[in-house]
């Protein structure tokens, strides 16, 4: 693979890497920690999996925005203790129609070592449409800030546990 479009990191703890671990791979608790994820839409719930798809429901403008992901690969390792997770973009709706088609494709490796001075790195490549040259920085600049937004949902709110939501809201009754 050629080198990335983008490469961002945060240093976190040991624990809190470990937390952000956790939090990741888990879909049910997206939705309190990844700010732009106000609603999940999937075919399973739990753990992700290589292949798993997921759709990051928001409201922008009044407009349901969706966006389409898929898992492509899971690495994880004990020595040194690290997670890495790839996510392909699969499109974007808006209100139903297709939208977003300036960007062609995004990938986000996001990378958490649980060790002294690590943290989380998120890797991000990106093509841009043959007909949005003229727009290519805006459109590169719009997938820098899912990069950019991902890193920092995960570094300041994924940072603790979390109780699953079905437990949350449980305990709200």
């Amino acid at each position: 693979m050629q080198s990335p479009n983008g490469v961002w990191r945060k240093i976190l703890s040991i624990e809190q890497s470990r937390n952000v671990v956790i939090n990741l791979m888990d879909l049910d608790n997206w939705p309190q920690w990844n700010s732009t994820a106000q609603r999940i839409l999937s075919e399973e719930r739990g753990q992700l999996k290589e292949g798993s798809r997921f759709d990051l429901h928001r409201l922008e403008r009044q407009q349901l925005i969706e966006e389409m992901w898929e898992v492509t690969k899971i690495r994880i390792g004990n020595d040194p203790e690290f997670t890495e997770v790839r996510f392909n973009w699969l499109g974007q709706t808006s209100n139903g129609k297709k939208s977003g088609n300036a960007l062609k494709s995004l990938s986000l490796e996001i990378t958490i070592l649980s060790q002294e001075e690590g943290g989380i790195e998120i890797a991000a490549w990106w093509q841009t449409s043959k007909w949005s040259k003229i727009f290519s920085k805006k459109v590169a600049n719009s997938a820098k800030q899912i990069a950019k937004q991902w890193l920092n949902d995960l570094a300041e709110n994924a940072i603790i546990k979390m109780k699953p939501i079905a437990q949350k809201l449980h305990e709200e009754e």
